[in-house]
């Protein structure tokens, strides 16, 4: 019978993605914010905000936006923990870390609309 996972120890690859993640996620994000943020005077209110400036409510939504995203990305990121160690799946570890990466910048780019 063939295996259709290549179950060869990756323990390299188990740790440094996931370490990895934690330290180049919120870095790359914050660029992305800064970049967004270039074109946008000082007293800018997110287009998220919009719809709760009439009960003031901007600071809860905007709070409730960022819990989302870090909720979202913080489960991805402790799923590469819970992928096994295994060389065939390391295409699979490397997609979960870009897409926690991509959920943190998205809130960037979400605040900065």
């Amino acid at each position: 019978m063939e295996r259709l996972v290549d179950r060869r120890r990756d323990l390299a690859g188990w740790l440094v993605t996931p370490l990895f993640t934690l330290v180049a996620a919120p870095v790359l994000a914050c660029i992305v914010g800064v970049l967004a943020n270039l074109g946008n005077d000082a007293m800018h209110t997110p287009a998220l905000c919009e719809k709760a400036m009439a009960n003031n409510m901007c600071e809860e939504t905007t709070l409730g936006v960022i819990g989302g995203h870090a909720v979202v990305s913080g489960a991805m990121w402790l799923l590469l923990w819970v992928i096994p160690w295994w060389r065939g799946l390391r295409t699979l570890r490397v997609l979960l870390a870009v897409a926690a990466t991509v959920v943190l910048a998205l809130l960037a780019v979400r605040l900065a609309a």
